[in-house]
């Protein structure tokens, strides 16, 4: 059975049966045909690859993780560099190790994290977030002047105050 053949019989493409073959599932021999080597499949095989591939597999929708009531559950342990034992769930531990892989990931631009709420230029994403509107609604409010806006940089920037005129209007 030549690929073509074998792809229609499995009710699957011939790119799928090509995957099939490269996993290892199906096994092919190949022939010398008058131009090229053609792939021959074995009917049989094909037969019990295919009852394989209807076997219907059943996902729960979701993982339920359920503690046995005789049991304590337990709780992951973190040793502290003073010797004594921390529980992952105490909120000092998530703190640290929050902080400890901030600093191993690092800011490269060094500046500080300032709040969307102080600032006084923001960028299309961020005024999109203060005011709710969208990116799109708020790109045409700039190509048409009804909000000012300066390229800084590789990003439009809108001062906050042209910004909350701009919103005051619409209502």
């Amino acid at each position: 059975m030549n690929k073509q053949e074998a792809a229609d019989y499995l009710g699957v493409s011939v790119r799928a049966l090509e995957r099939y073959v490269q996993q290892g599932r199906i096994s092919v021999k190949y022939e010398k045909g008058k131009t090229r080597p053609t792939a021959n499949f074995d009917p049989a095989e094909l037969e019990a690859f295919k009852s394989e591939l209807n076997q219907p597999t059943v996902k729960p929708a979701f993982e339920s993780r359920q503690i046995a009531t005789e049991q304590q559950p337990q709780t992951d342990k973190l040793v502290r560099s003073s010797g004594e034992i921390a529980e992952f769930g105490e909120i000092g531990v998530i703190d640290k190790l929050s902080s400890i892989i901030e600093g191993l990931l690092g800011r490269g631009d060094n500046q500080p994290v300032v709040p969307i709420a102080d600032k006084l230029l923001l960028t299309i994403a961020e005024a999109q977030a203060l005011t709710g509107l969208s990116r799109e609604f708020l790109r045409d409010a700039i190509t048409k002047g009804e909000l000012k806006a300066k390229v800084i940089g590789k990003g439009w920037r809108v001062k906050r105050s042209d910004l909350q005129e701009y919103v005051d209007k619409l209502f």
